[in-house]
């Protein structure tokens, strides 16, 4: 109920009043700070007509309820029920903080919900501190201290800039809401940030937004997509859920089930089923846990870490404990020697070597065996030509290197191609890709095994391919027969893709069985050597060496003892390769053993 508080003062009975000024007010005693109370503070003029329902107050009108004070230029208000409705000048202020302009005003004590208006052209304004809110219509519940509109508003305070249709504000929580069409726009200097969402909590002070429906945050670092964040405007970062989307500028891009992503840092970490995405060197990291960081290009998963290349017509799937990529800048002043091309092994073997016609030994000679009937000792081209490694090459920043390192429990598989080692890295400057620790790799029926591989790539394709410390390649022939090729070292380099050269040095051995004009094999050849040296043309030998003293026999398979099938570091390990994409998360306990065993060749184990 309105609590007027200006009175007539009424003559004394008996006596005549002959002054004609006018009536001065008395004001009664009373607690003017009562809540849900208004109490009319000052009028130049205090009418009322007969048969109106109102009264009418006209110039310097001032009106109070609690702390809080209305001014207009004139108002009507009401007895019963209590209400009010103000024209011209319309202001509302509370203490030194809060301030609501209007053109008109309207008010029930039953509702307790003040609605102010303005002219076309003009808008309401409420401020708050540094807070301004700007609509056509604002509704003020006074019971709860909360302000909202219903026709478009906008929301500025010294941070950033907020439009929607709805909008809900409490000056005393400095919360806010926003509903439909809802926009937040960055007003730092410099900064490109904009928040896009149908909905919206917002807070003045901390200047954090709450999403809890499909948004998207855009700024020059790149793009979020979500449903469920929180994002600091202040510190620009976001705490995201529900397999939240973040896209760097580079177009590269990180989803997980939780997020937490420091925008000014270029800082990622995401938990669960996470997915990283670097588009242009064509790979796919998914993992348990990871994070990027993109200044550096760098990014990390672990837990069943898995990496997916599909630079090439198949997809590489790489397993790892742990997958890496970063890169490391190297400055002028220390700056890294560049890595040398390897040498051919055969620029350091003797100039004459013996011909094939030409080996010596009781047991062998040229009439049983004839570079025609020799197969190649092992086509290293048919198993490292395809070798892919997470490349796809990126444009390297001048004076950089670029590492991905996958360790430990390496498996990969592709469908020309399956593999396995305690570690991996591909060199991105110079092109080199290291497997280190056990290596093996399979093509097809072909094995090639050692204590490290290591393959340089040109345009994606091998062009050198070296085993420096020890190797072993075997072909399965059938059943228990296999051509089986081992020495310390071997160098092999490639032309378009296709083995053209081979050198093996260091005590040479090898087991071939001579395919005969019917495709049957009927003998078995075991030779020794210090150096071996092959050319081949389109996968087929062409031309070997061997010197500087070989030793060997030809024997009749049905005369052939099991011992002469095998080279003593022969092995084979088919049950550890993988047979599909999947198979490569699948670790069994004879790899992890193979891998915690003394390098290959210093045991005659089988």
């Amino acid at each position: 109920m309105f609590v007027v508080s200006v009175f007539a003062q009424t003559p004394r009975k008996g006596s005549m009043r002959r002054d004609n000024s006018p009536i001065g007010p008395t004001i009664p005693a009373a607690n003017r700070n009562q809540a849900g109370r208004i109490f009319l503070e000052r009028a130049d003029l205090l009418k009322k007509e007969a048969n109106d329902e109102y009264q009418i107050v006209v110039g310097n009108v001032e009106f109070r309820r609690a702390g809080m004070f209305m001014y207009c230029d004139s108002a009507h208000f009401y007895d019963n029920p209590g209400a009010i409705e103000a024209f011209g000048n319309v202001r509302m202020e509370q203490g030194d903080t809060l301030f609501v302009y209007a053109d008109e005003l309207t008010y029930s004590d039953t509702t307790q919900l003040a609605v102010l208006y303005a002219d076309t052209g003009k808008k309401v304004r409420l401020i708050n501190r540094d807070v301004t809110l700007t609509t056509d219509i604002f509704n003020y519940d006074l019971a709860i201290d909360l302000g909202y509109y219903e026709v478009g508003g906008v929301l500025t305070d010294p941070s950033n800039r907020l439009t929607s249709w709805y909008g809900e504000y409490s000056p005393t929580t400095k919360d806010a809401l926003f509903r439909d069409r809802v926009e937040l726009h960055s007003l730092r200097e410099g900064d490109t940030l904009d928040i896009f969402s149908e909905q919206m909590l917002y807070n003045t002070g901390t200047h954090i937004a709450i999403l809890d429906t499909i948004s998207t945050i855009i700024s020059k670092d790149g793009t979020i997509y979500t449903s469920d964040g929180v994002y600091n405007t202040n510190t620009q970062v976001a705490d995201l859920y529900q397999r939240s989307l973040v896209v760097a500028k580079n177009g590269n891009t990180l989803t997980g089930d939780t997020l937490y992503y420091d925008r000014m840092a270029g800082f990622g970490e995401a938990f669960g089923n996470i997915e990283i995405v670097d588009t242009a060197k064509k790979v796919t990291l998914l993992g348990d846990y990871g994070f990027v960081i993109e200044d550096a290009d760098s990014a990390r998963v672990y837990g069943h870490a898995l990496a997916k290349e599909y630079s090439q017509k198949d997809t590489l799937y790489l397993h790892g404990d742990t997958i890496t990529t970063y890169r490391r800048i190297i400055f002028p002043e220390i700056k890294a020697p560049k890595t040398p091309a390897a040498p051919a092994i055969a620029d350091s073997l003797p100039a004459t070597p013996l011909p094939v016609s030409e080996i010596p030994g009781d047991s062998i000679s040229a009439d049983s065996i004839s570079v025609d009937s020799l197969p190649a000792p092992t086509a290293i081209a048919d198993s490292l030509t395809t070798v892919t490694p997470l490349q796809a090459e990126t444009a390297a920043l001048p004076d950089t290197i670029h590492y991905m390192v996958a360790h430990p429990n390496v498996k990969f598989y592709r469908i020309d191609l399956q593999g396995l080692c305690d570690s991996m890295t591909f060199v991105n400057s110079d092109s080199l890709l290291h497997l280190d620790r056990h290596p093996v790799v399979w093509n097809e029926n072909k094995q090639i095994f050692g204590n490290q591989i290591i393959i340089h790539l040109n345009d994606s394709t091998v062009d050198w391919a070296k085993l420096p410390d020890f190797g072993f390649v075997a072909e399965h022939i059938d059943e228990e027969f296999y051509n089986q090729l081992t020495g310390k070292e071997m160098f092999a380099t490639f032309v378009d893709g296709e083995l053209r050269h081979l050198d093996v040095s260091g005590n040479v051995q090898a087991i071939m069985l001579p395919q005969e004009n019917d495709s049957t094999y009927n003998k078995i050849a075991n030779l020794e050597s210090s150096y071996l040296s092959a050319d081949f043309l389109n996968q087929e030998l062409t031309r070997m060496k061997l010197w500087p003293e070989t030793s060997g026999t030809m024997t009749p398979l049905y005369l052939a003892k099991k011992q002469l099938y095998y080279l003593p570091a022969f092995r084979w390990f088919e049950p550890l390769r993988p047979t599909s994409p999947e198979d490569v998360m699948v670790i069994p306990a004879e790899m992890r053993e193979l891998f915690d065993e003394p390098p290959f060749g210093t045991s005659r184990r089988r």
